[in-house]
Parts: C-alpha cells; structure tokens; sequence
C-alpha cells in the first residue's frame, strides 16, 4: 500500500502549498491522441463588411444567391418621406399653428386674481373660489367660476381679453 502522501515525499511542497500544482513536468504532460489536428475551417465562411455570408447579394456556400429584402433605394424611399412627414407633424403641432402646444390658465392664479378683483373692485369678501383647470388662454373664451359670498354660492364669469392672459371678472351672479 502506497502513502497518501508520497506524491509530496517525492517532489516536496509546492508552490502556494497546494498539492500537484503548478506546470506539470514534460513527463507528466499527455500526449495528444493519434489523429488531432488543428481545428477545421469556419463552417459559415469568412466575415464580410455587412455581417452576412458573401456580403450584400453574395452566396451562400451551398451556391444559392443571397436577397437582402428591402434595398439601399427602397430603404431611402421609405425614410425620407417618413422623416419629412414627422418634421410636418412637428412644426405644426408645436409652431403654428400650434394645435399641440396650448397655452392654459393655472387654475390657482386665475382664482387669486377672481379673488382680487372681487375684492377691490366690487368690494366683496368673496371665500371658497372654484376655477374649472386647463382652460383656453384664447381671446374672447368664457368659463364660469363658483365663488361663496356672505355665506351663498354664486357664480362670476370669466371673459379672457388677450391672447397674453389678461382676462375679466363678471360680478358674481
């Protein structure tokens, strides 16, 4: 019976204090078996500019001609009207006529300023002032607003003036 450790009373502790580590001796290295070689050729060919096997319109290695689907006129037939239709959409949506980009009222500005006029124009304490949100900063637009006064609820009238958001306060109704 042999020692667990004559692998070690042979050749010593080695490096790291692992067993067996480091490169193997030329007599302990195996030999390749009969018949290895290199390795064989790619199965799919050579790499191309475009990534695909013979390139654009190449073959394949069985000798059949590759077809890309859409060309390099078809492709720039379908992305530059696609490209235009979507700066069309852009400079009307966000330019003029701007039917993307509305201008609203801040509901709490417009109740501060229903508040203020009341206030010093009618000389009305007026509490509780509702404004409807999101509504046009357009010439000639009318919204209601619900305002308490002296304890009953009323209604004023909103009439915006100019399209820069100056706007007029009815008396409450």
């Amino acid at each position: 019976m042999t020692s667990p450790y004559e692998f070690l009373e042979q050749n010593g502790p080695q490096q790291w204090g692992a067993y067996g580590g480091g490169q193997p001796t030329d007599a302990a290295r195996p030999t390749p078996a009969p018949g290895w070689g290199p390795a064989p050729a790619p199965q799919w060919g050579p790499a191309t500019e475009s990534g695909g096997p013979g390139g654009p319109g190449g073959t394949t290695r069985r000798g059949r001609r590759v077809r890309w689907p859409l060309r390099r006129g078809a492709t720039l037939a379908v992305a530059v009207p696609v490209a235009l239709l979507v700066a069309l959409v852009a400079v009307l949506g966000f330019g003029w006529p701007g039917f993307l980009n509305r201008t609203v009222f801040d509901a709490a500005g417009v109740q501060a300023g229903v508040a203020n006029v009341l206030r010093t124009s009618y000389q009305v304490d007026a509490s509780e002032i509702s404004c409807p949100p999101d509504q046009p900063v357009r010439a000639g637009t009318r919204f209601p607003c619900s305002v308490v006064v002296d304890g009953q609820r009323r209604t004023v009238t909103i009439v915006v003036r100019s399209d820069d958001g100056r706007f007029e306060v009815g008396r409450p109704q």
